[in-house]
């Protein structure tokens, strides 16, 4: 595997906190590694900050053409992807937010975790890592030391089944290998989100965390998601502030996750991979409520609140 990394840079609107995600990647202990940019389009002179930039990079910053803007961040990282793969330079990628900080040694720690991954279970396997985060306010003082126990996640024990239910891989704090990439593409329209979709082709072993936060994560107003508490004080403030849309987001991600479990059951079997742990975990979404009481922290370990919420309203 080629230690040059694509970093791949989504952005829109993000003139405000760009300046400081950059500086952070020149910065970085493993230089090995271009950004791939593509905007959304922006309205902020995010654009004409990131052409500003390109000098400090001596040629790896290279802004891309997005050949359909305006579609969401999801398709602007797969189109980052697709640009990857096709000059076959880089044998790894890594997703970047545009208001996030970079430790220095981020690139250079999770490359060392996927170098041991590949070895453990073959470089032309699907491997991902990823990494905890340090949760930030706006202008970067800490909020809490780790987002991973903040959401009250367990990443380092987190099943396949589990992450069926719920996303415990932060796309912003992992490493995919050129494998998955090709694996992950083209993006279905089922795939709830690009880190949560790519983080579900790394089953059976091919994901490992790194119990240690390599990623300052700002939040801030317009983040496209945050570090919300999961505390069941704060669920039950959220629940009792708007309780007709906190049913409605449950209700709708019931139905998000079963058809991205259809389209990774059909994934899977494209690849020749198996998909008996899929079609386990959509059995137990179809069954009677009672019947998946029985199942239920097997399929998702979360807090209590969640697991009542999920057999109510799945």
């Amino acid at each position: 595997m080629t230690d040059t990394i694509d970093v791949l840079l989504a952005t829109y609107n993000g003139a405000r906190h760009l300046d400081a995600q950059l500086q952070s990647l020149l910065e970085q202990t493993h230089q090995d590694f271009r950004v791939l940019v593509s905007d959304d389009g922006s309205s902020d002179g995010t654009q004409a900050l990131l052409q500003g930039w390109r000098a400090h990079f001596g040629g790896r910053l290279v802004l891309l053409d997005n050949p359909a803007p305006g579609r969401g961040v999801a398709r602007n990282f797969e189109f980052l992807l697709q640009a990857s793969l096709q000059d076959g330079i880089a044998g790894c990628m890594a997703f970047c937010d545009q208001d996030d900080v970079w430790l220095p040694d981020k690139l250079a720690v999770l490359l060392q975790a996927l170098r041991r991954l590949q070895a453990d279970v073959g470089e032309h396997q699907p491997c991902l890592v990823h990494c905890d985060l340090a949760v930030v306010d706006g202008q970067l003082a800490p909020l809490h030391p780790s987002f991973a126990r903040h959401q009250r996640y367990d990443p380092a024990h987190c099943s396949d089944t589990t992450l069926l239910s719920i996303n415990q891989v932060t796309g912003c704090a992992m490493l995919v290998s050129r494998t998955l990439a090709c694996q992950a593409l083209p993006l279905p329209p089922e795939a709830v989100m690009h880190d949560w979709w790519c983080a579900l082709l790394a089953a059976g072993g091919a994901r490992r965390f790194v119990d240690h936060p390599l990623v300052l994560y700002r939040q801030h107003g317009a983040n496209q998601l945050g570090a919300k508490g999961r505390g069941l004080g704060s669920r039950v403030l959220r629940l009792l502030r708007d309780g007709p849309a906190v049913v409605r987001r449950v209700r709708a991600l019931g139905q998000a996750t079963t058809a991205q479990a259809l389209a990774l059951q059909a994934r899977l079997r494209r690849e020749g991979r198996p998909t008996g742990w899929v079609q386990d975990y959509l059995d137990w979404r179809a069954r009677r409520l009672w019947w998946r009481l029985a199942g239920g922290r097997r399929h998702y370990p979360g807090p209590v609140l969640d697991r009542v919420s999920r057999l109510l309203l799945w």
